[in-house]
């Protein structure tokens, strides 16, 4: 059997790129693009990605006392272990028949090494584990939420699958309807979730009138409160997710990113939409010789607010990354400050919940800034905490997010 003929082989093929450095999501979505698997096998392979890991640190806990020295093992076995651990521990499905499936994939590849597969498979039980492990968290950001948030009940949400969030643009909605499209009204206005749909299924997407966005993202951009014919400034833009929410209230948007690769997706997807957004490339360390009256700067952050939708992240996020990103988020702050005009707004975003990202960086920011200060946010979804600004708890397939909304005085 090909690859993308087993729903297993397909997600250890993946697996196995991410352990290199790939990201989960455009990596599976390629896979999945280039294989003809029905949509229950598409639903298992993707279950058998993005669960295996959310549920690492748990899964190679439980396996350590049956594996002497897992890392001189084949990659591709290493990951049929884990991604059959986590079906055996973590999903619904027989045990007998799921661990039967894994030591068929890996006999194609490792024939030598079907019976290890299948010894430690069969004997494989979850080990009780410290809470950090058990939900799948390095153990730095754990302590820190626990530490600032309190009751850490609420962190097992990012081990929920991440439904699909749609933006509604003019006529999305009625192309949703007239498709048949289940979906709900999501916490933040114009925004909803699908159910049992993917997004390449939906009409409404390939014409141009909803757009893949999670409602922590959405907001971000709806605290500017934008008018008709209103200038703004949308720094560290990106793909330029949130300049085309605007961009559909009539806003003047001038998106401003230095990767360029990033601008050019941005492009597509605004064609696709049928909105213009003026794209501008620049290090945005550097001073930037625009202003607006409204200024939006999503900035570059570890993603910890991210965990459900991009698990991978788990991986790689270390405790030293933490005061770089604030460097280079505050000298980012530094130049959106300056591009707001007297009397301006201006929103600090990030889809992160540490405090040296969040509520860290806008207590330094004001310090030095008199100029600015903060405003209420009236929020519309569930919230951990609030001060200078506020941060989202990321439930019910909420994305966490800091945001601050900072009024230049005229």
């Amino acid at each position: 059997m090909h690859t993308l003929d087993d729903p297993r082989a397909l997600a250890l093929g993946v697996l196995v790129k991410v352990d290199r450095g790939r990201f989960a999501a455009p990596t599976l979505d390629q896979a999945l693009s280039r294989t003809l698997l029905d949509p229950q096998a598409l639903g298992l392979a993707t279950d058998l990605v993005y669960g295996t890991l959310r549920r690492l640190r748990w899964i190679d806990w439980s396996l350590e006392p049956l594996l002497r020295r897992p890392e001189k093992l084949p990659e591709a076995v290493r990951w049929a272990l884990r991604a059959g651990g986590y079906e055996k521990l973590f999903t619904p499905r027989p045990a007998h028949a799921s661990v039967s499936a894994w030591v068929e994939v890996i006999g194609r590849r490792q024939p030598r090494l079907r019976g290890l597969v299948n010894a430690v498979l069969r004997r494989l039980e979850a080990r009780p584990a410290p809470e950090a492990v058990r939900l799948g968290l390095p153990d730095f950001l754990y302590e820190e939420w626990r530490t600032r948030f309190g009751n850490p009940g609420w962190l097992e949400a990012f081990n929920e699958p991440a439904p699909l969030w749609l933006t509604l643009f003019p006529g999305g909605e009625a192309a949703l309807l007239e498709q048949g499209v289940p979906f709900e009204p999501g916490p933040v206005a114009g925004n909803v979730r699908v159910q049992g749909f993917s997004v390449r299924r939906i009409a409404a997407f390939r014409k141009g009138l909803v757009q893949p966005q999670n409602p922590a993202s959405l907001l971000a951009a709806q605290l500017l409160e934008v008018r008709a014919g209103e200038r703004v400034l949308d720094l560290a833009g990106g793909s330029a997710l949130k300049a085309a929410w605007l961009a559909a209230r009539g806003a003047q948007v001038t998106s401003v990113d230095a990767d360029a690769r990033r601008q050019e997706a941005g492009r597509r997807n605004l064609a696709r939409l049928g909105l213009e957004v003026v794209f501008w490339t620049h290090d945005l360390t550097r001073p930037l010789d625009l202003t607006a009256p409204k200024v939006l700067l999503d900035a570059p952050c570890l993603g910890t607010g991210t965990l459900r939708g991009h698990p991978e992240l788990r991986m790689r996020l270390v405790p030293e990354a933490l005061a770089p990103m604030a460097q280079l988020q505050a000298r980012l702050l530094e130049t959106a400050a300056r591009a707001t005009e007297p009397g301006g707004l201006l929103v600090y975003a990030v889809c992160s919940l540490t405090e040296v990202e969040g509520e860290g960086q806008i207590v330094r920011f004001l310090a030095g800034h008199p100029e600015f200060e903060p405003l209420e946010i009236d929020s519309p979804v569930p919230l951990l905490a609030r001060g200078h600004g506020v941060y989202v708890r990321p439930e019910n397939g909420l994305d966490g997010f800091y945001y601050a909304r900072l009024r230049r005085s005229g």
